[in-house]
């Protein structure tokens, strides 16, 4: 039978290196190098294995499985690879997120983990694991996983914040959170306004009845009733020999540039179809273009659509705002 293969597993062999320099020699320099490996691969939501302690038929509840080392502290175990758990006896095992298995150990009473213990072992203990945590304590690399209400989305700084964290941290997970935010989110589409010949010709009557006057002050502040319905016809960006829908989190943040237009608020999946169907054959979705601009490909907005709203069915007015 064919091994499985697990995918978060993949780039573990950087700690591996590490961990090998550091046992040849156990310098500070090299100690730092594995935390380091360590904290890049919890960054790209890398997974170690744990042996578990299963308990109960139903096999849903278990419990790490641990080592005592000679001065009597108890130690959580984890693998980098199916290689180094093969070294010792079978068991049980699960594959779990680095990140959340180091902050798990912190509220655990254990001294931590040893890694690779029937190979080369290195023993990341709580104080370093507060090490690699802290490194980045004020830089989020991980999109939150709050529950999306209409509220939360209801300003677009909660999307702004997931776009920000995916630009600087692009990884399957990361990317998965933002398109279930986005799922639910409304956006500002920056649009042009075009008038029907009708309504045009009545415009520039205005103006030229203005103009004979000598008075062109005078048309500021009439309001002109328009015959027919004014058409908003959405902007599109293009670089190179592409073209790209912008949407953007909030109206503000379209800058000088949205001075130029008129601003509407739209679902994003309508401004979406929106993209889809406009002539320029678009490439994708921009979003924020101008301050920490996030593509999305065309090739996402079935996915996107596809996914079930996080908000409760019962309340059709957060679908509808």
């Amino acid at each position: 039978m064919e091994k499985y293969h697990d995918t978060f597993l993949e780039g573990n062999e950087l700690i591996e290196a590490a961990i090998d320099r550091y046992c040849k020699e156990r310098s500070k320099e090299n100690q730092i190098a594995v935390l380091d490996t360590i904290r890049q691969r919890m960054h790209a939501d890398g997974h170690f294995i744990f042996p578990v302690l299963v308990h109960g038929e139903d096999e849903d509840t278990f419990s790490f499985r641990t080592v005592q080392t000679k001065n009597g502290k108890i130690w959580n175990v984890a693998f980098t690879s199916h290689e180094e758990y093969e070294k010792g006896r079978p068991t049980h095992v699960v594959s779990n997120f680095i990140e959340f298995s180091l902050k798990f150990c912190l509220e655990s009473p254990e001294a931590g983990f040893v890694i690779n213990p029937w190979g080369k072992p290195f023993f990341l203990s709580k104080d370093l694991i507060e090490v690699v945590i802290k490194t980045d304590e004020d830089v989020e690399y991980s999109v939150p996983d709050d529950s999306i209400t209409a509220e939360l989305l209801e300003d677009g700084s909660f999307l702004k914040r997931a776009i920000g964290i995916c630009n600087r941290n692009r990884t399957q997970l990361n990317l998965i959170k933002l398109a279930r935010i986005l799922r639910d989110s409304w956006v500002w589409v920056p649009c042009t306004a075009v008038m029907s010949d009708a309504d045009y010709e009545q415009w520039t009557k205005l103006v030229m009845d203005a103009q004979k006057k000598g008075d062109l002050s005078s048309i500021v502040g009439q309001e002109i009733t328009s015959q027919d319905n004014i058409r908003m016809v959405p902007d599109i960006l293009q670089k190179g020999d592409k073209y790209f829908f912008p949407v953007f989190t909030t109206a503000e943040e379209m800058g000088e540039y949205g001075k130029n237009f008129s601003k509407i608020e739209r679902h994003f999946l309508e401004a979406a179809n929106m993209a889809r169907n406009n002539e320029k054959n678009v490439t994708g979705i921009v979003i924020n273009a101008f301050t920490e601009p996030f593509i999305i490909p065309k090739e996402m907005f079935e996915i996107i659509a596809g996914m079930d709203s996080s908000f409760d069915q019962e309340d059709p007015e957060q679908e509808d705002k």
